[in-house]
C-alpha cells in the first residue's frame, strides 16, 4: 500500500492551522474584556455619589452604632459580638435560649458556629433549615448546592430548592424595598453587562447611604486586587487615583464607625493624622489584628506608637481569653504575650529604653479605661458571617 505523504502533510498543517486558530480565538475571548469588566476597569471614580459625600468634611458620626448590625438592646447584640470576638463558646450559651424561643436569627448564628467536627453536618442543617423555613433567606442560601458549606459540613445536607427559597425570600425583602436584599441578589445575576455593573454601584451607593457598607467594602476590595478584570487589563501597581479614591470611601465609612474601613486607610501616605483613625478603633471595636498590623509598621518612630500597640495587643488578649465579662478580666494575664517581650528586646537591641514598670502601669489604665467605655459595633452579618 502506498502512503500519501502530500495528503498526511495537508492533514497536519491543517490540525496546526484548526489548533493555532483556536489558541487565536481563546486568547482574543481573554483580551476582550466583557460590558462589566470595562465600567470596572474605570475605578471607584464610577462612584460619584459617594466620593461627593467623602469630600466634604465631617467628624465622626456622634452614634457609635449607626453602621451596627445589630445595637444593645437587641437580643442578638452580645452573641454576635462574641462571634466577631472569636468567642463562640460564650456566643452559643447565649443563643441557645434565644433559638430554643423560635428566634430565627439565632438559629442561623447558631448553625454558623456549630462546626469543628464532620458529624457537626446533621445538626447545622436542621438549623439553617428551621431558620429558612420560619423566612431567612441568607439560612436557605447556606443550604444552596452553590454555598461553599455544601463540600464541607454540609455535603449531602443540600439542595438546590433551598437557593431557590433563598431568592424567592431575598426577592420578596427586595420588593419592599430592603435595598440589602436587593444588593445580595443581584450576586446570582450572571449577566456580565456594563448595566449590571452600573445596578451594582447603585445599590452600593443606596445601602452606604443607609449605613450598610458591607457592599461598599467588598466593592473596594475587589478594586484593591482588581477582582474582576481579565489578566490583560490587570496592572502591577494600583493607579494611584484608585488609592486616594479608596482612602476616601474608606475615610467615609469609617467616620461613620465602620471599624473594618479603618485599615484600608492608609493606601498613601497623605493621611493626616492616622493615628487619630486607630485612637477611634479603640472606641468602636472590631478586628485587633488590623490595630497591631498598623502600629507594628510605624511602632519605632515614637513612644507613643510603642504604647498603642501594647495597648492593641492586650485589649486582644483580653477578648481572646476572657471567660465572663470582658472588663473584669485579670489584666496581667493578657500582659503574658511574647509580642510584647519582643517589643521589648527589640527597643532593647535599638539603643532605647525597654517600657518601664511607670509605663506599663499608665498603659494598664489605659486599657481598663478604654474597654469599660468601649461602644463596640457589629460589623459582621449574615452574608459576611466571618471576622
Amino acid at each position: 500500500m502506498k502512503i500519501n505523504n502530500r495528503l498526511i502533510y495537508k492533514t497536519l498543517f491543517t490540525l496546526i492551522g484548526i489548533v493555532i486558530l483556536s489558541i487565536g480565538g481563546f486568547m482574543a475571548y481573554l483580551m476582550t474584556p466583557s460590558g462589566f469588566q470595562s465600567r470596572q476597569a474605570e475605578g471607584p471614580k464610577v462612584l460619584t455619589e459617594l466620593l461627593e459625600m467623602a469630600q466634604k468634611s465631617q467628624p465622626f458620626n456622634p452614634d457609635p452604632y449607626i453602621s451596627s448590625t445589630y445595637r444593645p438592646g437587641d437580643p442578638l447584640y452580645e452573641p454576635v459580638l462574641a462571634i466577631q470576638r472569636d468567642r463562640w463558646d460564650i456566643a452559643k450559651k447565649l443563643l441557645q435560649p434565644l433559638v430554643e424561643q423560635g428566634n430565627a436569627d439565632a438559629m442561623y448564628w447558631l448553625a454558623h458556629i456549630s462546626g469543628g467536627s464532620i458529624y457537626a453536618g446533621k445538626e447545622i442543617a436542621r438549623l439553617f433549615r428551621k431558620s429558612a423555613e420560619l423566612g431567612n433567606p441568607y439560612a436557605a442560601l447556606r443550604l444552596d448546592v452553590s454555598s461553599e458549606d455544601c463540600s464541607l459540613y454540609l455535603r449531602g445536607y443540600c439542595d438546590p430548592k433551598w437557593g431557590k427559597l433563598g431568592r424567592k425570600l431575598l426577592q420578596e425583602r427586595a420588593e419592599k424595598g430592603d435595598k440589602k436584599a436587593e444588593y445580595y441578589l443581584l450576586q446570582y445575576d450572571e449577566n456580565s453587562s456594563e448595566e449590571v455593573h452600573k445596578k451594582l454601584e447603585q445599590l452600593v451607593t443606596e445601602n452606604a447611604k443607609n449605613h450598610y457598607y458591607q457592599p461598599l467594602m467588598n466593592m473596594i476590595i475587589d478594586y484593591s486586587i482588581q477582582y474582576y478584570l481579565n489578566y490583560f487589563q490587570k496592572e502591577n501597581e494600583l493607579p494611584l487615583e484608585y488609592k486616594k479614591d479608596i482612602n476616601k470611601l474608606s475615610i467615609l465609612m469609617a467616620k461613620n464607625n465602620f471599624s473594618p474601613a479603618i485599615g484600608n486607610i492608609f493606601y498613601t501616605s497623605d493621611i493626616k493624622e492616622p493615628n487619630k483613625y486607630m485612637h477611634h478603633y479603640f472606641k468602636i471595636g472590631g478586628n485587633w489584628s488590623t490595630c497591631e498590623s498598623h502600629y507594628k509598621k510605624i511602632i519605632y518612630k515614637s513612644r507613643s506608637n510603642v504604647i498603642d500597640a501594647v495597648t492593641c495587643i492586650i485589649i486582644g488578649n483580653i477578648f481572646k481569653k476572657a471567660t465572663n465579662s470582658w472588663t473584669s478580666y485579670n489584666i496581667k494575664e493578657a500582659e503574658n504575650d511574647w509580642s510584647i517581650q519582643f517589643i521589648n528586646e527589640d527597643l532593647e537591641k535599638n539603643g532605647k529604653d525597654s517600657l518601664s514598670k511607670k509605663e506599663m502601669d499608665l498603659i494598664r489604665k489605659r486599657v481598663i479605661k478604654i474597654v469599660k467605655e468601649m461602644t463596640p459595633m457589629i460589623y459582621i452579618d449574615e452574608m459576611n458571617p466571618r471576622p
